[in-house]
């Protein structure tokens, strides 16, 4: 039903006194990926995704962003965010549906990345989106808070009584520093299969002339129905350099403890080095190149003859329009 109401945003259907307040924004992302261990490597049209923001007044507003995916030979059409938003008089903005978690310094679209990949920590530490109520204010001019309540990580439905609950702190200087503290915690599955899992963490941010920093510290603890523990560790360091206004640099390292095992499953220290030139083609029209190196303490890779090996070495060309 959403993605009905969207399409007829998109085709005129709605009535004129909508449109006139109705903007249209999206982007397509397209990519060439090898894989060196395997030695294959294949085009892909990884995403489209439209975006539909309505500004019924000056308090009230309403978005949705519908994106396919690509998976396999196919797409999958799904909404990535929906959800209204409320300004109260007082300050206080009130947000109710699904929408981005308000975590982590990394964002989730390929428009608003460094690099081609994610980092470990946003892959394994973090949740993408979230869906339940959230309020937000501005705290002066350096400080922002937000708080929410949802059904859990990436989940549209409640499987057990228990909310999911969580906040940032997020302040930013006149310098060109910002900083975040985010907590996330709740009792998520049911039965023997419940757990509840706790993630704090910071992230940081730095502009000043042509250079880009940003740094993500990331601890996450799972307790399963046994009352037994398990936790984890992560992090990531960034620098983006701008030669120009076409040609910039990145590089980023990211380092992912798993020390009981619940993010991939059996007890490791996995870690990624990426570098990326990008390119500014035209307005809204951007591409990169990126060269990445996974390496774990266990074989947990394989080559292209089966073999495990403790590493893995992927190179990526991807472009991006954004309208």
């Amino acid at each position: 039903m959403r993605t009905i109401i969207v399409t007829m945003l998109l085709l005129g259907l709605v009535g004129p006194a909508a449109a006139q307040d109705t903007q249209l924004s999206g982007f397509a992302d397209a990519s060439y990926l090898y894989d060196a261990n395997a030695k294959t490597g294949e085009f892909g049209v990884d995403q489209v995704e439209i975006d539909v923001v309505h500004q019924a007044s000056e308090k009230t507003m309403v978005r949705a962003d519908v994106e396919w995916v690509k998976n396999g030979n196919a797409f999958d059409v799904q909404v990535e965010q929906a959800f209204m938003e409320y300004k109260r008089d007082c300050g206080t903005s009130i947000i109710f549906g699904q929408f981005n978690a308000p975590i982590g310094f990394e964002l989730l679209d390929a428009p608003d990345m460094y690099q081609f990949s994610h980092s470990l920590v946003f892959d394994f530490g973090l949740p993408t989106n979230v869906t339940g109520l959230a309020l937000s204010r501005q705290l002066g001019e350096e400080f922002d808070v937000i708080a929410y309540g949802c059904n859990g990580w990436d989940a549209n439905t409640e499987d057990n009584k228990n909310l999911t609950f969580g906040g940032r702190l997020g302040y930013s200087a006149s310098c060109g520093a910002t900083m975040g503290l985010s907590a996330i915690s709740g009792k998520e599955g049911a039965g023997p299969a419940a757990f509840t899992r706790t993630v704090f963490d910071v992230d940081l941010g730095y502009e000043t002339g042509a250079w880009t920093f940003g740094g993500e510290f990331n601890r996450g603890q799972v307790t399963l129905a046994d009352d037994s523990e398990q936790e984890w560790t992560g992090f990531l360091v960034m620098g983006h350099y701008d030669v120009n206004d076409w040609l910039g640099f990145t590089g980023r390292y990211d380092n992912f403890d798993d020390a009981d095992g619940y993010a991939f499953g059996m007890v490791q220290t996995r870690s990624s080095l990426t570098f990326a030139p990008t390119f500014v083609l035209d307005d809204g029209f951007g591409a990169l190149v990126e060269l990445r190196v996974d390496m774990s303490d266990e074989d947990v890779f394989t080559d292209s003859d089966g073999d495990a090996t403790g590493s893995a070495l992927t190179m990526a060309f991807e472009m991006t329009y954004t309208w």
